[in-house]
């Protein structure tokens, strides 16, 4: 028994080039064009500053009475053992929250700092900061670092 050969098996494929080597050398010639701008650019830069003569005398705007009033914030100071100051006065958790809506609702512009003083523990700072963004949402903050320099 004698198989037939089919002539396809012994032609070479032929691998058609042509398209690659196109691409290829669209990409060579895109990358020596960037890379020519760019040498270019690093020598030259080139800027055209106003001249004395021609710089307009541009005034400051002046502050509008209308402008939005300042924000206002809250000190909110956690010492150790979990007391609160508020502005510098003493202050238990529970009265706190209780005046914090009120304190809020009077202006939008208020805000609410909680500032950790000492060893406080973590448990505790994210609590009191829990409890805290309950009430006043993204209006409350926690400061980080020691808050002198607000």
């Amino acid at each position: 028994m004698r198989f037939k050969q089919q002539n396809s098996q012994r032609e070479l494929p032929e691998l058609e080039i042509t398209p690659m080597l196109n691409v290829m050398l669209v990409v060579l010639a895109f990358f020596v064009a960037v890379a020519a701008n760019l040498a270019e650019e690093g020598e030259h830069l080139m800027v055209r500053l106003p001249q004395e003569a021609e710089a307009l005398e541009i005034e400051p705007p002046e502050a509008d009475s209308d402008s939005p009033e300042e924000p206002e914030f809250l000190q909110v100071v956690l010492q150790e053992g979990g007391a609160l100051l508020v502005n510098d006065r003493p202050l238990e958790k529970a009265q706190l929250l209780e005046q914090l809506p009120g304190y809020l609702q009077q202006s939008p512009q208020r805000q609410v700092y909680l500032q950790v003083s000492g060893d406080v523990p973590y448990q505790t700072v994210i609590e009191t900061l829990t409890a805290l963004k309950g009430i006043g949402g993204d209006r409350v903050s926690l400061v980080i670092g020691s808050g002198e320099n607000r």
